[in-house]
């Protein structure tokens, strides 16, 4: 997935909007995508219970003239193919749920955050960019000095940007957009000083991937 969506002119296209974006502000910028947030193990267990349960009702709304073994290798059989189908990408997010892949996704960013050092700029003017393919899902967050002045909310429309990218299938133009409406937001609160030396760009501007 990560090789379908970015190849080297996508990658590129994002390196060239945080260098854009940084030279307006003291903001320092990283991008990063993961495949995925989390295995949701919990996803196939709803799955095989879900199976196994159909699989009982059948047999009781017909009256199925079945054993004690019989039924339970037929529950047992229907629960494997409950936990086969929860490997279904759409299946799963269902299963898995919405709160659980809005946690999952909110802690694995948290981890992309300390994992390339936005907690170690000078001034904790680090702002991470992080989206899950799987998910369909984006975080935006400052380190101290940036979330003090602004909070979360200042970056609502960077997530929605990347978000909607994700959705029409094509997550590099939103991280583009997002990149763009970060360095607005960043040039609004944190300028660069125009009479101010050239900053020193403390974290790279390449995207950071991560199968998980």
């Amino acid at each position: 997935m990560l090789e379908r969506f970015f190849g080297d002119e996508a990658r590129a296209r994002i390196e060239a909007a945080v260098r854009e974006a940084e030279a307006r502000s003291t903001g320092q910028i990283v991008p990063v995508v993961v495949e995925r947030s989390d295995g949701y193990p919990e996803a196939r267990f709803r799955g095989a219970l879900i199976g196994a349960a159909l699989a009982t009702m059948v047999v009781l709304v017909l009256r199925l003239p079945l054993t004690l073994a019989e039924l339970a290798l037929l529950q047992l059989g229907a629960g494997l193919a409950g936990a086969l189908l929860a490997l279904w990408d759409p299946l799963e997010r269902v299963l898995a749920g919405r709160a659980e892949i809005a946690l999952a996704t909110h802690d694995r960013a948290l981890r992309a955050f300390h994992e390339h050092g936005l907690h170690r700029t000078a001034a904790g003017t680090g702002v991470l960019v992080f989206a899950s393919l799987f998910e369909r899902r984006a975080v935006v967050m400052g380190d101290h000095g940036i979330h003090a002045r602004m909070g979360e909310e200042a970056w609502r429309r960077a997530v929605d940007a990347l978000t909607a990218g994700m959705r029409r299938e094509d997550p590099a133009g939103g991280f583009c957009e997002a990149i763009a409406l970060c360095g607005g937001a960043l040039a609004e609160h944190f300028p660069r000083p125009a009479s101010a030396p050239a900053q020193e760009n403390e974290l790279p501007d390449a995207l950071r991937t991560s199968r998980t």
